[in-house]
């Protein structure tokens, strides 16, 4: 926390109550253009270091990318700096980072369309397992969710990603499901 903006974001998510405090508080901090981007940054790196996850920074994410656009696109930007990194998380940042995902998505805060910066047919062994969990996570919604998560992609000129995410889920974490996780990877392979 080398700046005041974070330090006060940070005072801000820690003194808070309850994620919709936090974003009362943060709206009176009254941080200008570029300083916003800083309210994201600070609550996703104390999401991710978290010694267990904790919902309250998913919840406090979800409220600002409902309040502004702007905040959408900076939490993108935030975790495509991760989805690049992921070697320098160690296991629980790793953890915390899918459940983080995990949540954004299968909310609708995010589109699954944040990965498409992640080229899926040349990913190392370490990031297959992340990329396990995460679908895993994903699927474990009900099917209406499911459909419209990955029904997401279909009007989006992304074949690489669609493609991408087809293979993955065929090749990897089909031969690892149970007959339920298999029933919603169905689900989400009829949305492309």
């Amino acid at each position: 926390m080398n700046t005041e903006v974070r330090r006060n974001v940070f005072c801000v998510l820690m003194s808070s109550e309850d994620f919709e405090h936090c974003f009362e508080k943060m709206m009176k901090l009254n941080v200008k253009d570029k300083q916003e981007r800083e309210i994201i940054y600070v609550t996703v790196l104390c999401a991710l270091k978290c010694k267990t996850f904790n919902p309250y920074y998913t919840n406090v994410i979800k409220k600002f990318c409902e309040h502004s656009k702007n905040y959408q696109i900076t939490t993108q930007f935030s975790i495509w700096d991760r989805l690049k990194d992921l070697k320098s998380l160690n296991a629980t940042k790793t953890n915390n980072f899918i459940l983080l995902l995990a949540s954004l998505i299968s909310s609708k805060t995010m589109s699954i369309s944040v990965l498409k910066i992640v080229n899926f047919a040349d990913i190392g062994a370490d990031d297959v397992e992340f990329f396990k969990d995460l679908f895993r996570k994903i699927l474990n919604v009900s099917e209406v969710l499911i459909t419209e998560i990955f029904g997401r992609l279909q009007p989006l000129p992304l074949d690489n990603l669609k493609n991408g995410i087809k293979v993955f889920l065929k090749h990897f974490l089909k031969p690892e499901l149970n007959a339920e996780e298999k029933k919603n990877l169905k689900i989400a392979l009829k949305c492309f």
